[in-house]
């Protein structure tokens, strides 16, 4: 799954959504992605596979469980892994971190 996929499929859950950051303050709850990691694997120029790992952060004021239901539901068919929630309080929010592996045939070089 590319990342333009990855963000389509977060915009359907109606919360403001961007990769790493917003260039403004947004209104809770909203959402970032990011690629936390990358592996390249492959023998040549030709099969070359990356396996990117996503981490998928929900910000909000309060435990959002019905938000929280629909990222993972949106992600149907691949294992995603939802971290203990963790209070900002310097942000008086709440995070909740999702993390998932995609693999990808690797097109440019």
């Amino acid at each position: 799954m590319k990342l333009n996929e990855i963000k389509d499929k977060l915009q359907t859950v109606g919360i403001p959504v961007s990769y790493l950051k917003f260039p403004t303050p947004q209104q809770l709850p909203y959402c970032v992605f990011y690629v936390s990691g990358q592996e390249i694997r492959g023998a040549d120029q030709k099969s070359m596979i990356e396996t990117l790992s996503i981490a998928i952060e929900l910000y909000s004021d309060k435990k959002r469980t019905d938000i929280e239901t629909q990222i993972e539901s949106i992600f149907d068919g691949i294992e995603i892994t939802k971290n203990s929630d963790v209070f900002l309080p310097d942000e008086n929010m709440i995070m909740t971190v999702f993390e998932f592996d995609t693999i990808n045939k690797r097109t440019e070089v």
